[in-house]
């Protein structure tokens, strides 16, 4: 949920990754394993933006060895020399590209140059295809949690994991659900993002290597009365493999 600022072109509320990425999870299960699912993606990057709270905020997913995938909202908070952290390191900025077609609405993408390449982390892959429907993905990263009776209420600083299942690929959106216990589409550690999660990463569930399938980017709260993180909230990550020749082209890969 974004603690940075909300596309309005969805009215929906938005989730900085980190500005804390954390996560908001179902409510019948003990939290041990969605901390344990947290640790599992080294590719994590959290960005380090400054909260009045004062925590860091900002999520986004290392894909090669000098660059960050983010949010566009988040990345234009960022600026040369700011440092991130990815692997318990910290590295500086040289450099931000923002999605030139972003507006605070779709191609919700920025990608961040660091000045040095990040040592002992290995890049996540991107998602290629075009059949997210019916994927399960993890969700990672740092910030506020809860569950989905009480909503986002409390930063730890401690990163963890939960899954989902994607509903609808459209044509630059990835969107999911929270499914409330019982319901037929809740995955086993069903959860969402929280505040501060913008730019985070979801990862493709249940394969040996880290595979990136989307960015957060906001959450529509309609459903809940405006209330973020509830049962019933749904998510949007941009859609990665709709993107992938523009980063590819920003980042030299062949």
């Amino acid at each position: 949920m974004p603690r940075l600022g909300l596309p309005v072109a969805f009215l929906v509320a938005c989730i900085f990754a980190s500005q804390a990425h954390s996560i908001v999870r179902r409510d019948d299960l003990p939290e041990a394993p969605f901390l344990e699912l947290g640790l599992a993606y080294p590719a994590l990057a959290h960005l380090n933006l400054s909260t009045s709270r004062g925590e860091g905020d900002g999520e986004g997913c290392l894909i090669a060895p000098k660059w960050i995938l983010t949010a566009a909202h988040v990345g234009v908070e960022i600026e040369p020399g700011h440092l991130v952290t990815v692997g318990g390191r910290e590295y500086p900025v040289e450099s931000v590209i923002i999605h030139p077609e972003w507006d605070d609405g779709p191609h919700d993408l920025a990608l961040v140059l660091l000045a040095r390449p990040v040592e002992g982390v290995s890049p996540a892959t991107l998602y290629r295809a075009s059949d997210e429907v019916d994927t399960v993905v993890a969700l990672v990263g740092y910030g506020d949690f809860g569950t989905g009776l009480t909503g986002p209420r409390d930063n730890d600083g401690r990163v963890r994991g939960a899954t989902n299942r994607i509903d609808v690929a459209s044509e630059a959106w990835l969107k999911f659900a929270f499914d409330s216990p019982g319901d037929e589409r809740t995955t086993p550690l069903e959860g969402v993002s929280g505040p501060g999660d913008s730019g985070g990463p979801a990862f493709l569930l249940g394969v040996d290597t880290q595979i990136l399938i989307g960015v957060s980017s906001g959450q529509s709260t309609r459903a809940t009365g405006g209330k973020p993180g509830r049962y019933g909230v749904i998510e949007y990550y941009v859609r990665v493999s709709r993107y992938v020749e523009w980063i590819d082209e920003t980042i030299g890969s062949p």
